[in-house]
């Protein structure tokens, strides 16, 4: 069952400065939210285990690396019996090309962002894992013609007192 976590103004604040950049020294970040290193420290322990934080990475532009093209499918199983959803969700999970998998509500039954070299890669991907995994009724892929917008920030609100979130499964 989820519990509840409340983040204080400091801590909210504390989230927004390490999603622009987990790098930042934590001199920096308690000087900032006006704590002792100490207890800055603590907080961002505490915010990991709690599941708040759950990864610091390092933010790889695709793009940069010759992953020219991107697309977005919209997948339709044959059988939505659940071990057949695990199923895919599994080969999904395997596959390096899928960036991201999300069960969705209406038409289709899965929504998948691609990023690959380009229109080869793309096509054989397909027919890998797509169109070869047996259990495919239908797909539909989207190309992007341009990203108007990225961002894998949460945006805290500073201000409010107090804000409850949940934590855990």
């Amino acid at each position: 069952m989820p519990k509840l976590h409340t983040l204080d103004k400091v801590d909210r604040k504390l989230l927004n400065m390490l999603q622009k950049d987990n790098q930042t020294p934590t001199r920096t970040l308690a000087d900032a939210v006006h704590i002792s290193q100490p207890t800055c420290l603590r907080r961002i322990r505490d915010m990991r285990e709690a599941g708040i934080i759950g990864a610091d990475v390092a933010m790889i532009d695709p793009f940069a690396l010759g992953y020219g093209m991107l697309a977005f499918l919209e997948v339709s199983l044959e059988n939505q019996a659940d071990e057949r959803m695990q199923e895919f969700e599994k080969r999904m999970n395997k596959e390096s090309e899928v960036m991201q998998c999300y069960f969705v509500s209406g038409d289709y039954d899965y929504f998948l962002v691609v990023h690959v070299v380009d229109m080869d890669a793309y096509y054989q991907f397909v027919r890998r894992a797509i169109s070869g995994s047996g259990n495919v009724r239908h797909f539909q892929s989207r190309f992007p013609m341009k990203r108007a917008k990225f961002d894998t920030r949460i945006a805290f609100d500073e201000k409010a007192a107090a804000v409850q979130v949940r934590i855990g499964k």
